[in-house]
């Protein structure tokens, strides 16, 4: 969404994310699917932020109108060092609109880079002088952030890239790598934001004008004003930043919205409380983690403000009552698998793996009802999900491909062992068993019945805090 076009969806309101994790991109997508139009604003220093989102320090670091700012106009010799660093990079291979992969960001000559599958290293012959990291994204090896080292491997700055290959920003450290500052740029390479994390103000160039705010919060109700957003409807995640600009703002008469995501903990935050003794703009507290609902509510939080509200998730497809059941694990360690195999043998057993199997691991493929993909594509992977009906969440070791999570979006159900889950969040406590018998027995009687298995699905869901699109549309009408 342009800047220019915000003003078309007023009296939508404003979905305030304090940083953009895995529960901030559930609550977007909950806000989509229910149609929301409105603009969604990330706070935090993270720009590598999907399609859709929005940075507050990109919004702030562009003119609000066609200018010609100081500095903008690069002179003959930046124009040559520009042409000379484009020709690399396309020599490299990218296109600017494009995520950067690790092979493609600037080096001086003869530096070299070498990476695998979850980061990268830049040498200047055996001396480490930089570290790549990946963005989150489903996109393999494209660059987020790269560390550059001094001789004596003490980081000294980080250069910061969005998913369109764009270095938005570079963080510099002193000589003991503390972070100092922070200087953001606009699409031109100039320098608009500079963040002293000493002082905890910033300094802004826009349109001809320089202005020091004194932190984020003021930038943030600065942007916000510029852009229209007064007065609007908030929905926010966070008691920080995103609780302190709503307050600043004038307040919609329907009140904002709080969406709480943290765990559940032995105390009320001192900043919700205030917001259920009524002193803020505050007027609703939707819980997203059931336990913490729980607890706040045990603690003597107020129902009339606090209460459990999910997401709207995009499940991809029903579940067909088959016999086909998916395992996902980059180990052997897969918790009584021959046990489970041995006992269902009209069910079929498919176990993924991004990696190599050993040799234990693939000794299960002379089992009639086994099939073992190592190395396995994409391609499969995402096949796998849609033709499996069960999960089992039985490995040891880390998750992989967020199994658990597609599991839950391709309506499989899910079973684990209480010492094995990796999600937690998707699985009903009534699939989660101490030993092979009773995971089985499960196992055999649903397969048996599909009244049962529908069941137990909605015992899936409910576990999972599962909202309908409705539900998000009656919320954002004030109802």
């Amino acid at each position: 969404m342009e800047r220019r076009d915000w003003d078309k969806v007023s009296g939508e309101g404003v979905l305030l994310l304090d940083h953009y994790d895995e529960m901030a991109g559930m609550l977007a997508d909950s806000f989509w699917r229910a149609g929301f139009s409105g603009p969604v604003i990330v706070l935090s220093e993270d720009a590598c932020l999907p399609e859709g989102v929005h940075s507050l320090y990109r919004l702030a670091a562009g003119d609000s109108v066609a200018s010609t700012f100081p500095g903008a106009v690069r002179e003959a010799g930046e124009r040559d060092a520009a042409q000379v660093r484009d020709y690399r990079l396309a020599h490299a291979g990218w296109t600017p609109g494009t995520g950067r992969h690790f092979n493609q960001i600037e080096l001086p000559d003869y530096w070299e880079i070498t990476a695998d599958g979850t980061s990268g290293k830049v040498f200047d012959r055996n001396h480490l002088r930089g570290r790549i990291f990946y963005a989150r994204t489903e996109a393999s090896r494209i660059v987020s952030d790269v560390d550059w080292l001094d001789e004596a491997g003490t980081v000294r700055f980080t250069d910061h890239y969005d998913l369109q290959g764009q270095l938005y920003a570079r963080t510099t450290f002193n000589e003991r790598g503390e972070r100092f500052c922070c200087s953001w740029f606009d699409d031109r390479d100039c320098e608009r934001i500079v963040e002293n994390y000493v002082t905890g103000d910033l300094i802004v160039s826009r349109n001809g004008v320089t202005r020091r705010y004194r932190n984020r919060t003021e930038l943030a109700v600065a942007t916000l004003r510029e852009l229209g957003l007064e007065g609007q409807r908030i929905f926010y995640n966070s008691l920080s930043y995103p609780l302190f600009v709503s307050e600043r703002l004038a307040m919609h008469p329907a009140g904002n919205v709080l969406f709480w995501q943290e765990g559940p903990r032995n105390d009320i935050p001192g900043n919700m409380q205030m917001i259920l003794r009524g002193g803020s703009h505050t007027r609703q507290v939707l819980v997203q983690n059931a336990q913490s609902c729980q607890m706040l509510l045990s603690l003597g939080a107020s129902g009339d403000y606090v209460r459990p509200f999910g997401f709207a998730y995009g499940f991809e497809r029903d579940n067909a009552a088959g016999d086909d059941v998916l395992v996902c694990t980059n180990s052997d360690q897969i918790e009584a698998l021959g046990q489970i195999v041995g006992a269902l043998p009209n069910m079929r057993f498919h176990i993924a793996a991004v990696t190599e199997m050993s040799g234990k691991l693939m000794a299960f493929g002379s089992q009639p009802n086994v099939r073992l993909y190592p190395v396995a594509s994409k391609a499969t992977f995402a096949r796998l999900f849609q033709d499996c009906d069960w999960y089992l969440d039985i490995n040891r070791g880390s998750e992989i491909v967020s199994s658990v999570k597609r599991a839950f979006l391709n309506n499989q159900l899910i079973l684990g062992f209480s010492n094995t889950l990796h999600r937690p969040r998707y699985v009903s406590p009534e699939h989660v068993f101490d030993d092979a018998d009773g995971m089985v027995a499960l196992l055999r009687g649903l397969h048996s019945s599909q009244d049962e298995l529908r069941k137990h699905l909605g015992l899936q869901r409910a576990a999972a805090m599962t909202e309908s699109p409705e539900a998000y549309r009656r919320l954002l009408g004030g109802r």
